[in-house]
């Protein structure tokens, strides 16, 4: 693995910039204006992104993890039978990625970069 980030939905994307950047000090490193992230500047793998609350595809309690072989873990999860939420693909921001429930219901990210 290379990080864990946990997800927040939010109702006010600007009053989580002022927040995470004004208040925490972080840095905003992605805004494509329905998910931002803000990363440590100390530490630029420690991350938190932050979704617009509009129709969530996904539960409210899911974290992105970023692996270096997701294409093998999609496949261990299909061997499993684990509920995959969101098929493998690749997505236009750079990442292929897919989602599958764990044992205690919560939507897990599962993602490389391209």
């Amino acid at each position: 693995m290379r990080r864990i980030v946990p997800n927040i939905h939010s109702n006010d994307l600007k009053a989580s910039k002022l927040f995470y950047m004004d208040f925490l000090g972080m840095e905003l490193v992605m805004d494509i204006g329905w998910v931002i992230t803000f990363a440590s500047k100390e530490n630029p793998t420690v991350q938190i992104n932050i979704f617009k609350n509009d129709k969530p595809i996904v539960d409210a309690s899911f974290i992105s993890i970023e692996v270096s072989n997701v294409d093998q873990l999609y496949k261990q999860a299909q061997e499993n039978k684990f509920s995959i939420v969101y098929e493998l693909r690749n997505e236009s921001w750079g990442v292929r990625r897919f989602f599958v429930k764990d044992p205690n219901g919560a939507t897990i990210n599962l993602l490389s970069h391209l």
